[in-house]
């Protein structure tokens, strides 16, 4: 079977437009401020919950470790 012919667009070499360099950094910006806020969304509540275990190990040791009043 002989292959179609070929159209004169098709003979053209595809020609690449030229992309806008401010239009290239804001998506860059975007995606880079995407990434950020996921990972501040994904370790803000890990982190806190760290924070609060701390604390709270810090206090029931604290209480543990307190020195009993000496009558004297």
């Amino acid at each position: 079977m002989p292959a179609a012919p070929a159209t004169p667009r098709d003979r053209k070499p595809r020609e690449h437009r030229k992309e806008s360099k401010a239009l290239v950094v804001a998506t860059s910006v975007l995606q880079l401020a995407l990434i950020v806020l996921v990972w501040l969304l994904a370790l803000v509540p890990v982190a806190v919950m760290a924070l609060v275990a701390v604390v709270i190990g810090a206090l029931k040791s604290g209480n543990a470790k307190a020195p009993t009043p000496v009558d004297s």
